[in-house]
């Protein structure tokens, strides 16, 4: 009689591997839609460090079009992107992104991307 090698049994993946795999994917997905929206942090117009960082505050301060709600020489506006650390905010920009959707900390929206959205035409 002839020793054959048995032969190899399907590889079975366990549903913890499934799962992390569905995750991922999700995760993978929802960061590639996130370019789509920016968060608007309200800052202290001058607070802004030499790392570029500056102060956030409430956003009762900023007006939904991003311009200056203190007035006179100070104010405060939007501060688009970038990431928060504590009471500070840097890697992002102080000016208004076109085409995406814009949303405050709060979770209002103060601008649609695409055609048709409301414009960022301040008026103080």
């Amino acid at each position: 009689m002839a020793h054959h090698p048995p032969s190899p049994r399907p590889r079975k993946s366990s549903p913890a591997v499934l799962i992390g795999a569905v995750g991922a994917l999700s995760l993978t997905i929802a960061g590639c839609s996130s370019n789509d929206t920016v968060t608007a942090y309200c800052v202290d117009r001058d607070s802004r460090n030499s790392d570029g960082s500056y102060r956030t505050v409430d956003e009762d301060r900023c007006d939904d079009n991003g311009a200056t709600a203190g007035g006179g020489g100070g104010g405060y506006h939007y501060y688009y992107g970038g990431s928060r650390s504590g009471q500070r905010v840097s890697g992002g920009t102080v000016t208004r992104p076109s085409g995406v959707t814009i949303v405050t900390e709060r979770g209002t929206t103060i601008s649609r991307g695409g055609a048709g959205g409301r414009g960022g035409s301040g008026g103080g």
